[in-house]
């Protein structure tokens, strides 16, 4: 489709002082389904964000924004990427409240322990025109030390009360003292010192019937009021009686 766009990332090589493609960024929507993505003029602007003057290729968190302004009849439309590259499947899983104006959003990804970065709306205002974009405001993790390996699958399930005043996620690859994979869920609080709005940890649960592999907290589901969870444990192994 014409105007459709692309985006090319290339990668420095300093010991042939060159540029090397890394990979071709693509529309997610390409056109063929819908009008309103032709002639979208995607990576007509674009933008990488990440800590720090000497950030490298895997120093977190990054982000990449491309815009599409032709996008739907010129309307426009500005896409945001996790991490380009570093294969932390960021968007993994995903909840907000009623509101729209809390956004949590998992990366699991195989050989990493998985995070759960939280997300709130703001709105700018400027010429009589009011603009929403969502300022990440913290990073929630199941371990402690930066960018584990630890495979607890931290995120693999979240769930929200309709208020985001609680928020709860499983961490099915949790390894107990006697039991690997075994899982855990870890229990939020918004606003917890009505302070600060941010989530502060009350509470790990980790599986009453401790079994390796059993991954506790695979499923999350939450009443809308935040006041009963239900937790599945997809591997969990139960006697029977023939």
């Amino acid at each position: 489709y014409n105007d459709n766009g692309l985006v090319k990332i290339y990668l420095w090589n300093p010991s042939a002082f060159n540029y090397s493609i890394l990979n071709t960024i693509t529309p997610p929507e390409d056109g063929s389904t819908t009008d309103s993505a032709q002639a979208q003029n995607f990576g007509w602007s674009h933008k990488i964000s990440e800590p720090g003057a000497n950030s490298v290729r895997s120093t977190p968190t990054k982000y990449l924004f491309v815009g599409a302004p032709g996008y739907d009849s010129d309307t426009g439309q500005v896409y945001m990427y996790g991490e380009p590259g570093e294969g932390k499947r960021f968007g993994h899983r995903l909840q907000a409240n009623d509101n729209g104006d809390i956004l949590a959003i998992s990366s699991v990804a195989p050989g990493n322990a998985g995070k759960v970065e939280i997300f709130v709306r703001t709105s700018q205002s400027n010429d009589d025109s009011t603009d929403h974009a969502f300022t990440l405001v913290q990073t929630l993790k199941g371990v402690a030390t930066e960018d584990s390996s630890l495979n607890t699958n931290f995120g693999e399930s979240i769930a929200m009360s309709k208020d985001g005043t609680t928020l709860i996620i499983g961490a099915p690859g949790y390894d107990d003292s006697s039991a690997q994979d075994s899982g855990a869920v870890y229990y939020y609080k918004w606003n917890a010192d009505g302070s600060t709005n941010t989530y502060t940890l009350q509470q790990t649960i980790v599986a009453p019937d401790k079994q390796t592999k059993c991954n506790f907290g695979s499923t999350l589901d939450i009443t809308d009021n935040g006041s009963r969870v239900v937790i599945g444990a997809e591997n969990l192994s139960s006697d029977r009686e023939m």
